[in-house]
């Protein structure tokens, strides 16, 4: 995992990077701890050290009949400093494992400094702003079709999840099989991962501290009866939000040779979501839902490598929503948008016509070393050992992206145009005939 040491190589870089987030991380409390942990282990050792000589000493001086009372009294005094610190060292630890956990990734200099979302940075458009005759939201044009049943949903699982219905379901899967076959072409290994992850690895892929609300936890009853808590931490159990999580783990306390670098995956998963901290946001419809399906790009790379795998990665997401005939924007994610994890991100926003707003459907990061360092994943070259650097990009959030082709492509009789590389897959050009 992350070590003090790492911290302490690399202070500089975290303190200007910590500065420039304005982040309340306690940087000054992780180095004070470290120091305070390195003088009770030295002190340890010197007692531990003392206790062995002493106790030597007793020995020989039992064998010629010495009075030892005097060292059995200094023994006694060694042994319950060393008590003293070894109850002491673990708590100091414990908050120290904690600071590392989740300390944030290093900013790369170009993320822009910004408060929220509001503040991201516009890169780059492309396309026209089609105004719709159409009023009507997408849940509604799809419930008129028959494609979608949100109601029932509703009743069997509660807020947030759908039934697709008949050519939505056909139009899901061709974005799907249309996304595998694009990446497959591009050189990428499809994966399709376990759809649960222990949380000892998902620790190590986000930050669990302020992402495990958002998670769907999966306990066994035999696990927990009797005193309501796991006992063990490979024990616990959370359902996937993205298959770049069990992707990353994948690799976990591996060492690569340098030529087999880089590897690219593409995974293909549900993805599951308690949307936790969204409350009355997109509440209607299938933009933000607590289950979804996703194509998902990600890269292990050599350090010196991983910025030009970060742009190749938003190339291939760019290239998708560009064929699908879909008006975006790319923004470069703010200091107060980006979360803990990436170095760098760059979100793709479709233009949603009955919206008449721009809406995140691709997001691409360059998490660096932070996965790397927690799940211990290294590449060796000329027997020098370094830690991985990980990437990730959507391909298709296919929930998301349906509701950009429904808002883009909706014609005014309500039916739907499929977009014209889908049709070869859906086996129609119109939905809704």
């Amino acid at each position: 995992m992350l070590t003090t040491k790492y911290v302490r190589d690399h202070i500089n870089e975290i303190k200007k990077s910590l500065e420039k987030r304005k982040s309340a991380y306690p940087i000054d409390e992780l180095l004070n701890l470290d120091m305070d942990i390195r003088k009770l282990k030295t002190e340890l050792q010197e007692l531990q050290a003392k206790r062995n000589k002493e106790s030597m000493e007793i020995s020989e001086k039992k064998k010629k009949n010495e009075d030892i009372g005097e060292k059995i009294n200094t023994l006694k005094v060694v042994k319950e400093k060393i008590e003293a610190i070894e109850s002491e060292l673990p708590s100091y630890q414990d908050r120290v494992n904690f600071l590392l956990w989740n300390m944030p990734n290093i900013l790369h200099e170009s993320v822009p400094y910004g408060k929220n979302d509001e503040e991201n940075i516009e890169m780059k458009k492309w396309g026209e702003q089609k105004n719709k005759k159409n009023g009507k939201s997408h849940d509604e044009i799809l419930k008129e079709l028959d494609m979608v049943d949100i109601e029932r949903a509703a009743k069997v699982s509660g807020a947030r999840f759908y039934y697709l219905k008949n050519d939505l379901v056909l139009l899901e899967q061709s974005l799907l099989r249309f996304a595998l076959d694009f990446f497959i072409k591009k050189g990428f290994t499809p994966i399709s991962p376990p759809f649960m992850l222990r949380k000892e690895y998902y620790r190590g892929v986000t930050a669990l501290g302020d992402f495990e609300d958002a998670l769907y936890k999966i306990s066994d009853p035999k696990e927990i009866s009797g005193n309501n808590e796991y006992e063990k931490l490979e024990d616990e159990l959370f359902l996937i939000s993205t298959s770049e999580h069990p992707m990353a783990a994948m690799h976990s306390n591996e060492v690569f040779p340098a030529s087999k670098l880089p590897l690219k995956y593409v995974g293909i998963s549900p993805c599951f979501r308690r949307e936790a901290g969204s409350h009355g946001k997109d509440t209607k419809g299938i933009f933000r839902v607590h289950q979804f399906n996703k194509v998902e790009q990600f890269i292990f790379s050599k350090q010196e490598d991983s910025w030009s795998y970060f742009n190749e990665l938003l190339s291939n997401s760019e290239e998708i929503v560009k064929d699908l005939g879909i008006p975006y924007r790319i923004v470069n994610i703010c200091t107060g948008d980006i979360g803990i994890v990436a170095a760098k991100k760059i979100d793709i926003e479709a233009y949603m016509p009955l919206q008449k707003k721009y809406r995140e459907i691709t997001s691409c990061s360059n998490c660096t070393d932070w996965q790397s360092l927690r799940l211990d994943i290294k590449y060796d070259e000329n027997n020098e050992r370094k830690y991985v650097h990980t990437l990730n990009s959507t391909g298709i959030a296919a929930q998301r992206l349906i509701v950009a082709i429904v808002e883009n492509y909706v014609n005014d009789d309500g039916t739907i145009t499929v977009p014209k590389l889908l049709v070869p897959y859906l086996g129609k050009e119109i939905l809704g005939k």
